[in-house]
């Protein structure tokens, strides 16, 4: 199955906020430089600068396309939610302050992404954090921080 464009910004978008470092500047500088018609082929360039960010986003992309194929060949992928209610053994809570520490929660993020991103489009939405002085913190504060409009405002 063929990547579309709103999956690879969609991995690539996981991949920033998996970065545990800002990009060094090199790459930041390179980030900041797409233009408004930047294409997959500048988002895969990209990636391929930082070798912690290529394989976050190759996992993250990996990811996408067999959970596509999942539920393109029907299968159930939603949890069992009445297992869930009835799990009283798990302690798990729901705390956004503690989402950093879920970074590799792939489902988490997804969600977390699809919620605030798709509404508007993935091109837009990255294009902002491309053009942020830290894309790595501005995909954090982005995506796993909640304002009405889904960005950080200072």
């Amino acid at each position: 199955m063929k990547d579309t464009q709103n999956e690879i910004f969609k991995a690539f978008i996981i991949a920033l906020v998996q970065q545990t470092e800002p990009l060094p500047a090199a790459v930041q500088s390179e980030c900041n430089k797409i233009g408004e018609a930047f294409t997959i082929i500048d988002i895969a360039r990209l990636a391929e600068l930082h070798p912690p960010l290529l394989a976050a986003y190759e996992e993250a992309d990996t990811w996408l396309v067999n959970h596509s194929n999942e539920r393109s060949k029907g299968l159930d992928v939603l949890p069992d939610a009445e297992s869930e209610i009835n799990n009283t053994t798990n302690i798990e809570t729901d705390n956004s302050a503690s989402d950093i520490s879920d970074l590799t929660n792939l489902p988490r993020i997804i969600k977390k992404i699809e919620e605030k991103i798709e509404p508007r489009g993935f091109g837009g939405f990255l294009r902002k954090i491309l053009q942020a002085g830290d894309s790595v913190q501005a995909s954090r504060d982005t995506i796993l921080l909640s304002s009405p409009d889904g960005f950080v405002h200072e």
